[in-house]
Formats: structure tokens, C-alpha cells, sequence
């Protein structure tokens, strides 16, 4: 029974043994029993099968060999070009008016630059102006970015897209320069871009105190269009000779640039152009109290269309026999509404940024004198009533708090009892035994204390 036992057992010992051995082998190379990767292939490559193909038949001598054309190419257009952003300016300028004080000898006016960026990028507009004779700038300033150099004689503005700038040129004008002809005009640029130039006149908004002559013009306006192109219109203008005498009577008509008189009236006796802009007409003998109406035919062109409102004047002259001849003058404008597109900028004179910041540093030591004057007066209404309140409240014994200075009124010594004159006044303390340091009590003699329910107990 033994025998078989111990086969049994070392049997089961050879079989540990080898179920060990495989185990540590398949676990120390692991390469020898992965799987193979998918992605790789794990059989050798083989070549493709050779197939036969029937040899190509010969061309008949009467077909054409066909080539087959090549496959095109698809092709990648290259992408556009990013647009340009657009560019566009616009400017106006303000007439040179006068009023009752220039015939007081006042020459002193204002001439408007506005500027609007209408692109769509940041610019810096830039330009220049140029008076007529009897003209001349004294001064000026800008706002909204615009600025004066040169002497005022320039400008500069860098305006963001849709942004208006304005400059102020302070003008002064001479006593005589009424009688002359002419006008301004003012140039913008933009770089890289076309200037533009804008016209202006000097003008008054009364006429000459000259007794004796009295004229008038009247204002044109333009039908409205679409592209400026140019056109006619008639300047009607009247002479009156309110003297007591006939006079020699004539009219000068002054036209803004790009217009030009082309037709003179019938009531012309002689007429002559004095300059490119100034026309005259000779109306001969004109009666006391007469009135004589003449019109004038003006050509406008296109240009001068585009810059709407214009300015122009007439003047008028009567000569009576042995006297000095007398002139006047008045002006004429010919409006019309804006093309299309086109938007009027404003020409008002805006106060100057200098004066406005002057003036209110100016305020400024005047309100701080004031305050600092308020703080003083309640620094020292509330000192003096400290101080009163302190003399109140003090006490009769305090030294220093007595007013031996006059007699007290009733109210006074009614509220404030009268102080001592002297410490002899004062009765004398009560004498006080002085007090021990330290208290000893008696020692209790033994025993019951009279008068306690102690009870001493009995041995």
C-alpha cells in the first residue's frame, strides 16, 4: 500500500515541477507568445498575378490613330484682393460778414473752416488760405483736433472717420476795402488725394450810411440737380437816386469765382467788363426820386454749383452835376439745395477752447478766497463761543477765571454768582482726628460672647 502512495506523490511532485517550469517560461518571454499586431501584415507579400492581354490589332491605313487628350488639372484661383477702404473729404467755409460796427471803424470778423472726414479710415486733413486785398488774419484757433500753424495761415486736423473739425480765423478788414472786389478762398488737402478749394467773400450785412442813392439786389436761387452742371439765372438789380437832384447813375455787378455775367440789360447805355469779376453797366441820367430796375444774366458753372451758397455784390453809383459822386453797396446770394450726397457742414464760430479754460482758471483764486474767507469767520465764531462757553462753566475757586475788570449787569450776576475776593472769607474747616495707619482690636477673652447662642461645649 505504500508503494502506490508514494508513486501518487511523486508523480503530483513532477507535475508541479512542470506546471512551475511552463509558467515562468511563458511569463519571461512573453514576445514568443503575443499576438501579432493587426496593422502588420503576417504573410510575405506576394506578387500580383501576371495577366496576358491580347496584342493591340494594327491601324487600318484608313483610320486615325485617336490620342486621348490629358486630364485638365483642376486649378485654385488665387483669392481677391481685400477691397480699399474708401477715401472722402468734404469741406465749407463761412463768408467774412460785417456789420453796423465796421462803419463805425470796427473791421473785426471771424472766417469758418469746417472739415468732415467721410472715409473710412483715420486722415489728417491739411490746408491753407488766402484773402483778398484789405484782409488780413490776426489770429485764430481750432476744435475738435484741428489746429492753427504758421501763423494762422495753415491748418491741420486728424479727424477719425465721420468726424467734423473747425478753425477760427480772427480777421481784420480795412475801412475802404468795401469798395473793392474780390474774394477768398480756402484749400484742403488730404495725401494722396485730390485738394479741394472753397471760395469765400467778404460781406456786410448793412449798407453804406451814404445819403442820396439807395440799392437793392435780389437773391437767386438754383432748381435743384442731381450732378452740378452748369446753368443761368438773373440778378435783378435796382437804383434809386433819393437826392434832390438828377445824377449820372451807374452799376458794377461782382461775381463770385466760376460765375460770370454773359448778358447785360437794355437799359445799359455802355457797358465794359472792369475785371474777369466785376462788370459795369452806365445807366446815363437818373432823376430825383427815379428808380431804375436792370437784369443781369448769370452764368454759373458747374463748380461754382457745387459749392452753393455763393456770395456776390453790386455796386452803385450816382454822380450829381458839380458834386462828388456817391457809392454804395449790397450784396446778393445765390442758394440752392446741396447735390446729392452732399451735406452742409455748420460755419458757426465756436468759442475758443483757450478762453473757456482761461476763464474758468481765472474763477479759481476768486472761489478759493471766498472759502478760505468763510472758514476764517466760522473758526472764529466757534472759538469765541468755546471760549465763552469756558468762562461759563468754570468755577468760583479756579484761579485766573475772575473779571475784576467793571460791575456786572443784573442778568450777569443773576447767572454767574460773584466770585470771592479773598480765601478770608471762607469759614474755617472742622478739625478731623487723623486716622491710624493701622486698626488693632481687642483680643475676645475666651468663652461665650454675651448676647450669642454660642455655647461653648461642656467637657
Amino acid at each position: 500500500m505504500e508503494a502506490p502512495a508514494r508513486r501518487r506523490a511523486r508523480l503530483r511532485a513532477a507535475f508541479v515541477a512542470l506546471s512551475t517550469s511552463c509558467a515562468l517560461l511563458f511569463t519571461l518571454t512573453p514576445a514568443a507568445y503575443a499576438e501579432p499586431d493587426p496593422e502588420e501584415s503576417t504573410t510575405a507579400p506576394t506578387d500580383p498575378p501576371v495577366t496576358t492581354e491580347p496584342p493591340t490589332p494594327p491601324a487600318s491605313p484608313t483610320e486615325k490613330p485617336t490620342t486621348q487628350s490629358p486630364t485638365p488639372r483642376p486649378t485654385t484661383k488665387a483669392p481677391p484682393p481685400p477691397a480699399q477702404k474708401v477715401r472722402k473729404f468734404t469741406v465749407s467755409v463761412s463768408d467774412v460778414v460785417l456789420g453796423d460796427a465796421y462803419w463805425q471803424g470796427n473791421g473785426a470778423s471771424k472766417l469758418v473752416v469746417s472739415v468732415q472726414n467721410l472715409g473710412e479710415t483715420p486722415e489728417t486733413i491739411t490746408g491753407f488760405y488766402t484773402f483778398p486785398s484789405g484782409t488780413r488774419a490776426t489770429g485764430g484757433y481750432g476744435i475738435d483736433g484741428c489746429r492753427t500753424s504758421n501763423g494762422t495761415l495753415s491748418f491741420s486736423c486728424p479727424l477719425a472717420p465721420g468726424k467734423i473739425g473747425r478753425v477760427v480765423v480772427d480777421v481784420d478788414v480795412a475801412p475802404d476795402a468795401w469798395r473793392l472786389s474780390g474774394s477768398g478762398n480756402v484749400t484742403a488737402v488730404m495725401e494722396n488725394f485730390p485738394e479741394k478749394v472753397r471760395n469765400f467773400s467778404i460781406t456786410f450785412s448793412t449798407k453804406p450810411p451814404v445819403p442820396g442813392i439807395e440799392l437793392t439786389a435780389d437773391p437767386l436761387t438754383l432748381p435743384s440737380q442731381a450732378t452740378p452742371r452748369t446753368e443761368t439765372a438773373t440778378l435783378q438789380v435796382k437804383l434809386r437816386n433819393t437826392g434832390s437832384a438828377k445824377a449820372t447813375g451807374a452799376v458794377e455787378v461782382v461775381t463770385p469765382p466760376g460765375v460770370d455775367v454773359v448778358s447785360f440789360p437794355s437799359v445799359c447805355r455802355a457797358q465794359r467788363k472792369l475785371s474777369p469779376e466785376r462788370s459795369r453797366c452806365e445807366l446815363g441820367d437818373v432823376a430825383a426820386g427815379k428808380e431804375v430796375p436792370a437784369g443781369f444774366v448769370l452764368s454759373i458753372s458747374a463748380s461754382a454749383r457745387a459749392e452753393v451758397p455763393l456770395t456776390g455784390a453790386v455796386h452803385g453809383y450816382l454822380a450829381p452835376i458839380g458834386l462828388d459822386p456817391v457809392e454804395t453797396r449790397t450784396d446778393y446770394k445765390i442758394t440752392g439745395p446741396p447735390l446729392a450726397g452732399e451735406v452742409e457742414l455748420p460755419t458757426d464760430a465756436p468759442a475758443s477752447p483757450v478762453a473757456v479754460n482761461s476763464s474758468q482758471l481765472s474763477s479759481l483764486p476768486f472761489i478759493g478766497g471766498i472759502i478760505g474767507l468763510v472758514a476764517l469767520v466760522g473758526f472764529l465764531v466757534v472759538f469765541s463761543l468755546r471760549r465763552r462757553l469756558r468762562d461759563e462753566s468754570a468755577t468760583p475757586d479756579e484761579p485766573g477765571m475772575r473779571d475784576d475788570s467793571g460791575p456786572r449787569d443784573d442778568a450777569s450776576q443773576r447767572l454767574v454768582p460773584e466770585p470771592r475776593r479773598s480765601d478770608e472769607d471762607l469759614p474755617p474747616l472742622p478739625q478731623r482726628t487723623p486716622m491710624p495707619r493701622s486698626l488693632t482690636l481687642p483680643r475676645l477673652p475666651k468663652g461665650p460672647v454675651a448676647g450669642s447662642s454660642f455655647r461653648q461645649p461642656e467637657e
